[in-house]
């Protein structure tokens, strides 16, 4: 068994109803993903690898906040973010793998941005402000490629 099935199997049992509430399963998932996960995209199971962890990176985010730990909740939602940056800027990815990924940012950073919102302290509204900023800012510096389709605009 490769790498990725073998952290996808780790990571499934999580999603069995009797395992939800032991969250270190999820954590020590998330920690451990295998660096393959965020390369290309060779099988299903890869892609399929990929989005439980982006998933489990927004499930611990809502995790954390839920329990008052709204900083361990954006650093989760940030890392995710951080990860789909690097894909993105991979020179080794396809451009189809590349356009998933800044289409998936643009998805991250609403629910980022979203996060701070709710939050009452007003340094999460500074730190909206400066996330939009700096999204843009990357955005523009991709040429606009998350505006690009590939074969089927609908499969991202």
């Amino acid at each position: 068994m490769n790498e990725i099935q073998s952290w996808l199997t780790q990571i499934k049992q999580w999603y069995q109803p009797q395992q939800r509430r032991d969250i270190n399963i999820l954590i020590n998932a998330v920690s451990n993903a295998p660096d393959s996960i965020f390369g290309a995209m060779e099988t299903e199971r890869h892609s399929e690898a990929l989005a439980y962890w982006i998933d489990s990176c927004q499930r611990l985010g809502f995790y954390y906040q839920d329990i008052a730990e709204p900083e361990k909740a954006f650093n989760y939602l940030q890392f995710a973010y951080a990860k789909l940056q690097e894909m993105a800027c991979n020179p080794k990815l396809d451009p189809g793998m590349k356009r998933w990924s800044l289409k998936r940012l643009d998805r991250m950073i609403v629910a980022m941005a979203d996060f701070c919102q709710r939050q009452e302290d007003t340094k999460w509204q500074q730190e909206s402000t400066q996330l939009i900023e700096l999204h843009v800012a990357f955005m523009q510096a991709q040429n606009n490629q998350n505006l690009s389709y590939s074969i089927d605009p609908d499969s991202c």
